[in-house]
């Protein structure tokens, strides 16, 4: 089966855009992964300097697409091969017919040492694609597919099916048996796992057998009810009021040195919001004209000056744990409004406050200033969500204006009526003055 492909590439104009753009075909390899059959790049504004630029931009683009073959695993490339087949497309290896898997497994011999195990390991894996069974980098790379998660999340399914095919020692998982996932769950409480960490992997695991079952590449959940049987981890006591008192006065005494730390901690100190929610803020989305803050996702090209000198360039994006249901618009305290009064604002601008807190490899946003406050006054930034949490239920405010704040769910809450209640203005500001 021969592989390679054909550099196509086109110069062309888009409707509604000025200037000339170059069409690259994606490598039918690659398009699956891609996601998409070609890639577009602006040459320039006129025909002579998209000319002077194709060749340029072309040669970029090739080696990106080279770079990616070469991270192809062997099953990949057979089965991209495959694919451009109209009468096979869409079949996996295990589903072609008998001759073409006969063909395969006589390009690919699997060779054996003296012990019966093979030499090649993506010739094996190949082998065993073809009798129907899948890697795990397959699991990953199919649902991701179907169901476009979150990097963190997509992230977090490989690193736990990666320390299970480490452990096992093959990255083929459909065969493993309840009595291995008792014995995978005793090795990683008996080598210092805390019972929480533990009971997050078995959960990422028992969540993707059960999608697995879904798509029948798996026959049986393994992992069901495993985690039951861990010990809660104990809470963490609030931090002490002296010590946030301190923590907070520090951080909102204006001076002509004030550090940008201390406004993310104030925004968190006043609010209960989640440490990404608050680094990820846009210059627009803090009003304090009407004395507002808006939490909401988006997503642009952004420009900004490197720490150390320079400038960079890259597309960021901010999401929420659960999408569109976290965005809200929250009313300042009167402590926030006077605390953060000061704070270096380019009025209606859409950039990020600080964009040198986004993490480009899993969409995630951090927060610069826990080091500072955990080692002057052993403060973490959930720290503070959870005394906004407590503080609000104590003081006896509603369920349902506590969700609204802070996008915490009480026990009993139902999603319908979380979606339809909505607080006032009003009770909102009166809520977030107890957080004072």
């Amino acid at each position: 089966m021969p592989f390679g492909y054909a550099s196509l590439s086109s110069l062309c104009q888009r409707p509604g855009r000025t200037g000339y753009y170059l069409r690259v075909a994606v490598p039918r390899e690659l398009r699956t992964k891609l996601r998409r059959n070609s890639v577009v790049r602006k040459l320039g504004n006129t025909h002579r300097e998209a000319l002077t630029n194709r060749r340029k931009v072309e040669a970029e683009i090739q080696r990106s697409f080279g770079a990616e073959l070469n991270a192809l695993s062997l099953i990949e490339k057979v089965q991209a091969a495959y694919d451009s087949v109209p009468e096979l497309k869409g079949l996996s290896l295990g589903e072609l017919p008998k001759s073409d898997k006969e063909n395969i497994r006589d390009a690919y011999p699997v060779e054996l040492d003296e012990k019966g195990n093979a030499i090649n390991a993506e010739e094996n894996a190949l082998w065993l694609a073809l009798d129907g069974k899948s890697t795990w980098q397959q699991w990953v790379n199919r649902r991701e597919a179907v169901e476009g998660r979150a990097k963190a999340t997509i992230n977090n399914w490989k690193t736990n099916l990666r320390g299970l095919a480490a452990w096992i020692g093959s990255d083929f998982l459909s065969e493993l048996t309840k009595s291995q996932a008792i014995q995978y769950k005793e090795y990683m409480l008996a080598n210092g796992r805390e019972p929480s960490s533990v009971k997050n992997t078995l959960g990422c695991l028992n969540a993707f057998w059960i999608w697995g079952i879904e798509h029948e590449i798996i026959k049986e959940n393994i992992w069901s009810g495993l985690k039951k049987r861990l010990p809660d981890s104990e809470k963490k006591p609030l931090p002490p009021k002296e010590v946030l008192d301190a923590a907070t006065k520090k951080a909102a005494t204006i001076t002509s040195h004030r550090k940008t730390k201390d406004y993310q901690f104030l925004i968190q100190r006043f609010t209960g919001c989640r440490q990404g929610e608050a680094a990820g803020l846009r210059h627009c989305d803090i009003d304090r004209k009407n004395k507002t803050i808006t939490f909401e996702q988006w997503e642009k090209v952004v420009r900004y000056e490197k720490e150390r000198g320079g400038k960079r360039k890259e597309k960021q994006v901010r999401r929420f744990k659960t999408g569109a249901k976290d965005e809200r618009c929250l009313p300042m305290s009167s402590a926030l409004y006077e605390a953060i009064k000061d704070m270096p604002l380019i009025e209606e601008s859409d950039d990020p406050i600080w964009p040198r807190r986004y993490k480009t490899t899993d969409d995630s946003w951090g927060a610069h200033w826990v080091s500072e406050y955990r080692n002057k006054y052993n403060l973490l930034s959930h720290d503070l969500r959870r005394y906004a949490v407590t503080k609000l239920n104590n003081e006896g405010v509603s369920p349902y204006i506590l969700f609204e704040i802070t996008r915490h769910k009480v026990t009993g809450m139902s999603d319908v009526v979380a979606q339809y209640t909505r607080p006032t203005t009003e009770e909102l500001r009166k809520a977030m003055e107890l957080l004072v």
